[in-house]
């Protein structure tokens, strides 16, 4: 698979490389980098100077009892066999990255999708402390009401396509916005499309009827 023209910001995949990111968006650039060589290169080539950069750091003394504790965790860990995972439960899907497949109850077609707005839906996702994480499905011409963020927010185009601001996003493709972004997707084209979200803040509605909105929103 190859993406197209729209990234991960180079801090986020930074902080992919080191380890520090959230679960939620490590799902998605883990995903997104199933359709892009480049920033999976860049990844790699960050995860390398990391490694380099630990070389030449002092040895920090160990305690006397270090190696017999370590043996003993060898020891009472589980077999590789017992730690593998599992193969995905879910059917295959090609509008899906195996990395995010795993984490899903079935194929996109099957899943639990809840109404937000006439021809969008949305199916939340689980297990992501301090994220929300959630699956869009939204059909052409589909819009969201004006907002903006009290966090960052990520899209991953899995199908479809999407138009923010002056930008069309397609397959692959990650839009990212913040606080200072106060935008309106819409879903272009003819197919449905497909997107998965990751949210550290909650959204904030500026359009017509926002005050209600806002009210509704914290109220839930």
């Amino acid at each position: 698979m190859t993406a197209g023209l729209y990234h991960p910001d180079e801090a986020t995949l930074a902080d992919y490389a080191a380890g520090t990111l959230g679960d939620g968006m490590s799902l998605l650039v883990a995903a997104h980098m199933t359709y892009c060589h480049e920033c999976r290169r860049t990844v790699e080539t960050m995860e390398s100077a990391g490694g380099v950069s630990l070389k030449g750091c002092e040895p920090v003394p160990m305690s006397a009892d270090a190696a017999t504790a370590a043996l003993a965790l060898i020891d009472t860990a589980p077999s590789f066999e017992e730690e593998q995972t599992p193969e995905p439960t879910c059917s295959v899907d090609d509008r899906v990255p195996l990395v995010l497949q795993r984490v899903l109850d079935d194929n996109l077609d099957n899943l639990s999708w809840q109404f937000c707005l006439p021809g969008l839906h949305q199916h939340s996702m689980s297990g992501f402390d301090g994220e929300d994480v959630a699956l869009i499905r939204a059909r052409p011409g589909a819009q969201m009401l004006p907002h903006t963020h009290t966090g960052d927010e990520a899209t991953l185009i899995l199908a479809g396509a999407m138009h923010d601001g002056d930008v069309v996003y397609r397959v692959g493709d990650v839009a990212q916005a913040d606080h200072d972004d106060d935008h309106r997707p819409k879903i272009v084209g003819e197919e449905t499309c497909y997107c998965l979200i990751v949210m550290s803040g909650g959204m904030h509605f500026t359009g017509r009827f926002s005050r209600a909105l806002n009210l509704f929103n914290r109220a839930g």
